[in-house]
């Protein structure tokens, strides 16, 4: 089965319906694994602005855990369209830890990462005055981020350090994605 393919079968089956209980299961039981050590390079603790919040260990010595890395694909849901989802690229995981890891270092306890945008159905996208019409967001490859206290450049410099994707920065977030390498002010670029 290609990415593509199985990407577009977790949307179309309705990733949250079939997890269920099985989902909040899963959630809670991260949560209390993850309580005093919220963040690190294999780890996120991730928010939602509508107050939901993930702890996930999404890496093993052997790689990245599949069954993490479906939990933080559906976290990062499209909450504006039905809650579509699609698998979400696990580099976009790794770019993420390594900046809240960084960040929370430098701050001297962990901080979540807010995420504002993940996923986007092609509906949602099209509809956002100034969204590229190919963004990442479309693929699972991008997200767009706040860490409370911290200035979207402070995000940005975090993400320069751990990045071979696009950084954008912008008044009031900072969008990181794993396709290509490129920085941007305001408006986004291509992608």
């Amino acid at each position: 089965m290609t990415d593509l393919t199985r990407r577009w079968l977790v949307a179309s089956v309705g990733l949250g319906a079939g997890l269920g209980t099985g989902l909040s299961s899963a959630l809670a039981g991260a949560a209390d694994s993850l309580r005093d050590a919220p963040a690190g390079r294999d780890r996120l603790w991730l928010m939602r602005p509508d107050g939901s919040e993930l702890r996930s260990r999404f890496r093993t010595g052997a790689g990245h855990d599949r069954t993490q890395i479906l939990l933080l694909s559906w976290f990062m849901r499209d909450i504006r369209d039905a809650g579509r989802a699609v698998w979400m690229q696990p580099s976009l995981f790794d770019l993420l830890a390594g900046v809240q890891a960084s960040m929370s270092a430098v701050h001297g306890s962990p901080l979540p990462v807010m995420v504002t945008s993940g996923y986007r159905t092609p509906e949602h996208n099209a509809a956002l005055e100034n969204a590229a019409r190919n963004s990442m967001h479309l693929y699972g490859y991008a997200a767009d981020i706040q860490v409370r206290g911290y200035p979207p450049r402070a995000v940005a410099l975090a993400a320069s350090f751990f990045s071979g994707g696009g950084i954008g920065l912008y008044d009031s977030f900072t969008h990181l994605d794993v396709w290509q390498r490129r920085t941007w002010s305001g408006r986004p670029a291509a992608g």
